[in-house]
């Protein structure tokens, strides 16, 4: 823990920074500078120099070096603006000189930093005068003779139309001051009203007279948001002279810094986390997700010392590296505002704004957090802790390799493979282009299931030889042939629709008998908040048939199987009845529960997107049928009590291969209740397979693989992004959109973490729902420990005694080593972001009983009836807020 660096890189040269750094202002603070005043033989000069230093072009560091000097510059333009009055022609193209090299200077600049330049665009000027006078007309024919667009108003009302009505507004405004009955002070505070004009330049006109009388008022009109004073008379070579100076000058150097407030809107809503300090380390900058990261409010972070908020180990060595010129990177652990310890990798960058020494340090850190915005509390997370990943610099599909590989490494087991693919990752990053590409392909083969199944090439047989090729064939395949081993298209899935439309007369209107209190609560079957206790209490525990009603018509499955609802009906009927009523967990009402959180999981839209009509169906059924017939043990129980399904299912996999087989005996046998039957033969075995492969992925043995597997091939190289670039998106890359694949294993593999997600829910509902789940699964194992006592077994799970139990702490063991890294991946894969806030909002409620000593199954339920307000711990945030 502490600081650990890990490469040091000396910084460039600074000799062309020195020679530009009077241009920068000093964030951490100093004297208003660049405003100067001369008195000439015809007038009072007023000029502002402005400008902003570059540094080189490091990452971050462009952006933040672009964004002091700018954002400054913008604080304080307004105040720092200077008249110009100028009646000398010698005068004004000296100035007019000196505003070409600014500009030059500041683009050439910015070429240096790669910054782009802003395309310049057509300028417009708008004349508001009390009279088409000689000074009017003047102005008007120089911005003709330029080329510039021009518009000429008499009026406050005229102006706002000029100002607003047209697609672009005016660059700059000329507003006469010369006569006091026009109240030009009025139009120019009513156009400064209006929202986003603080880069536009207004230009007073004044007579010559008030310009020589007194300064007092032409700090006046600079208070008023005059920027520039030009007086009478003007002409047309003083005219043209004070255009080309605006258009080339300030109006260029406004359209920069309207280009730098976007790149600082960037920095602030980077996911990165970046902190800059001064030369004495006091915070000067803090971006939105350093605070949202740690807890601090920006206030509680600026103007404070960065060592204070250093968790472990000694900072001094990162301080003195930096101090010294050279680029620090490791690790470095904080401290939130929580008190947790929070360690990230980071990159420390020195930054010389005025002479040769540092100024400011920038550090630049990666993301634990990634898009997720809502606070965690004490639950861990796959994406805290460091990145244990070395020279991360590169970009596009390298970038979100790193993001793969931090999350397969804070999975809590890793899996061989896993191990494989990071070393392969790892090696990528200084490899070849052609030796990058054979690796990805090498790392797409590992990522396929069933490695060791051996696949027959087809030059090894011959055409001729036809029995050899069916022989060999059957005989290294593994399981039934599959139907297919692609993605269908959209094509495929329009055949398969149009195969399974319903006959005619086959759709009966059916309408169950539901009271109008299941009705109301059906209406919300579809949020995440759906009380399903309550539809329970109203069915007499018969919430399969009727909620299975509502979400699958919902879908349309009855369309997509080409069976009628009075069929659809007959089937859930049938498959509730086979469910255990005298179960407290794994009843009908389980099953009810996981059906509704498929349906939910199903309406996030990148799931709409991935998944066909057919898809949908197998996963809504197998959520159904997923414990159908459980007998309220588990399967190392019945294979302790030697029990027919474990001897039938030879110890493996006993209850879930249990609940996929009767599911299709009790379907197949009558056609009163069979929905498959009006499938094709194809689509039919392309149904089976998904179903049966959804049910056997609730087998918690294979948790911990399924989860690696997800993780893994949800972040690898994207070859078909819609930019068609082929850079590896990861979630927090992509900002939530994942390409659309064609390999049916993907699709496969989100099937299984979705009704995986689904089966173990309860954690990531409402306290109350979360509660009662925690009740009736303890009531169950504690029945199961009971018998397992009173026959002599092998006690499955000792810690579930009744006598000595403590329920809080096995539902934050549960969250801890199960929960927390599924859903993490689920939300970051579907963007659902209530189960984590349920989530957090859960687990401290455990943690406050533990902590109280409230630990007994009756003590957890007497508390939980007697609790009628949320967790006062718990922030303020909405629940209808998703």
């Amino acid at each position: 823990m502490g600081c650990t660096p890990s490469t040091h890189k000396k910084r460039g040269s600074r000799d062309d920074q020195s020679a530009h750094a009077h241009q920068l202002i000093n964030s951490s603070g100093g004297s208003l500078r660049g405003v100067r005043g001369k008195r000439g033989s015809d007038g009072i000069i007023y000029h502002r120099s402005s400008g902003g230093d570059a540094g080189d072009s490091s990452g971050v560091r462009r952006v933040w070096e672009w964004c002091v000097a700018a954002s400054r510059c913008t604080l304080r333009r307004r105040a720092a603006d200077a008249a110009l009055v100028s009646t000398d022609d010698h005068d004004a193209q000296i100035n007019e000189l000196n505003a070409d090299q600014t500009i030059e200077q500041q683009c050439h600049r910015l070429h240096q930093l790669n910054i782009p330049v802003p395309r310049p665009q057509p300028i417009r000027v708008l004349l508001v005068f009390a009279k088409d006078d000689s000074t009017c007309n003047t102005l008007a024919n120089a911005a003709e003779h330029l080329g510039l667009q021009r518009d000429i108003a008499s009026t406050l009302d005229q102006a706002l139309e000029f100002y607003q009505g047209q697609s672009s507004w005016p660059q700059i405004i000329f507003i006469d001051m010369r006569f006091s009955w026009f109240k030009g002070d009025q139009i120019c505070r009513s156009l400064r009203a209006v929202k986003r004009t603080h880069h536009i330049i207004f230009v007073g006109v004044c007579k010559k007279s008030a310009a020589e009388k007194d300064e007092k008022e032409l700090r006046a009109l600079l208070k008023i948001g005059i920027n520039r004073v030009v007086v009478e008379p003007v002409s047309v070579v003083q005219a043209v002279s004070e255009l080309v100076q605006l258009a080339q000058g300030q109006v260029a150097l406004h359209a920069l810094l309207a280009q730098n407030e976007a790149i600082y809107l960037a920095l602030d809503k980077s996911r990165d986390l970046v902190l800059v300090t001064d030369h004495s380390h006091i915070i000067q900058y803090v971006n939105r997700t350093w605070c949202q990261v740690f807890g601090y409010k920006v206030e509680e972070l600026l103007a404070h010392s960065l060592p204070y908020f250093h968790q472990l180990g000694n900072m001094d060595q990162v301080t003195r590296q930096l101090e010294r010129g050279f680029d620090w990177e490791g690790k470095i652990s904080w401290r939130s505002k929580s008190g947790e310890n929070i360690t990230l990798q980071c990159r420390a960058m020195p930054y010389q704004a005025v002479g040769r020494e540092p100024t400011h340090y920038v550090y630049v850190q990666d993301n634990p957090l990634e898009n997720h915005i809502y606070p965690r509390g004490s639950v861990p997370s796959i994406r805290k802790g460091s990145y244990d990943l070395k020279s991360i610099n590169s970009e596009g599909a390298q970038s979100a390799r790193r993001q793969s590989l931090a999350k397969l490494h804070n999975l809590p087991l890793e899996a061989p493979i896993t191990r494989v693919i990071s070393l392969i990752c790892a090696a990528q990053e200084n490899s070849t282009g052609q030796v990058v590409q054979i690796l990805d392909k090498v790392v797409d083969i590992l990522r396929t299931t069933e490695l060791y199944s051996s696949h027959l090439k087809a030059d090894n047989l011959r055409c001729e030889d036809p029995v050899t090729s069916d022989l060999i064939g059957a005989l290294i395949t593994q399981g039934p042939v599959p139907v297919s081993t692609t993605r269908r298209s959209s094509n495929d899935s329009a055949a398969v629709k149009a195969a399974q439309a319903l006959p005619p007369g086959a759709k009966a209107v059916f309408a169950m008998n539901a009271s109008p209190q299941i009705k109301e609560l059906l209406d919300s079957s579809l949020l995440w908040d759906f009380n399903i206790f309550r539809l329970e209490d109203l069915t007499g525990k018969r919430p399969l048939v009727f909620l299975g009603m509502n979400l699958l018509l919902h879908f349309e499955v009855h369309k997509t199987l080409g069976c009628d609802e009075k069929t659809l009906y007959n089937w859930l009927t049938v498959i509730e009845r086979h469910y255990h009523v005298t179960n407290t967990y794994h009843n009908s009402t389980h099953a009810a529960d996981v059906l509704q959180s498929t349906a939910c999981f199903l309406e996030r839209e990148r799931i709409k997107r991935l998944l066909d009509e057919l898809d949908e169906a197998c996963c809504l059924i197998a959520a159904a049928c997923h414990d159908i017939d459980h007998p309220g043990k588990s399967s190392a129980f019945l294979a302790n009590s030697s029990n027919e399904l474990a001897i039938l299912y030879n110890d493996v996999s006993v209850l879930e291969s249990h609940h996929a087989a009767l599911t299709f005996k009790l379907t197949l046998r009558d056609d009163r209740v069979n929905i498959f039957k009006g499938l094709e033969r194809d689509t039919y075995k392309v149904a089976r397979q998904s179903i049966i492969d959804m049910i056997l992925a609730t087998e918690m043995t294979k948790h911990f693989e399924h989860l690696a597997k997800f993780v893994s091939v949800f972040n690898k190289p994207n070859s078909t992004s819609d930019d068609g670039s082929g850079d590896a998106k990861s979630p927090s890359d992509c900002g939530g959109e994942f390409a659309l694949t064609s390999s049916a294993d993907e699709i496969n593999l989100v099937r299984r973490m979705m009704i995986k997600c689904a089966d173990v829910s309860n954690p990531t509902r409402p306290l109350k729902m979360c509660v009662e789940w925690a009740r009736r699964i303890a009531e169950e194992y504690f029945s199961q420990t009971d018998e397992e006592k009173a026959n002599h077994l092998p006690v499955v799970m000792p810690m579930f005694d009744r006598t000595t139990c403590s329920i809080p702490k096995s539902q934050m063991g549960f969250v801890d080593f199960i929960i927390n890294d599924m859903f993490e991946a689920w939300d970051a894969f579907i963007d659902m972001p209530e189960m984590l806030y349920h989530l957090r909002s859960n687990y401290q409620y455990w943690k406050d009983l533990e902590e109280k000593g409230v630990t007994s199954l009756g003590d957890v339920t007497l508390k939980q009836s007697s609790s009628s307000s949320p967790n006062p711990n718990l922030p303020n945030i909405p629940e209808k807020s998703f």
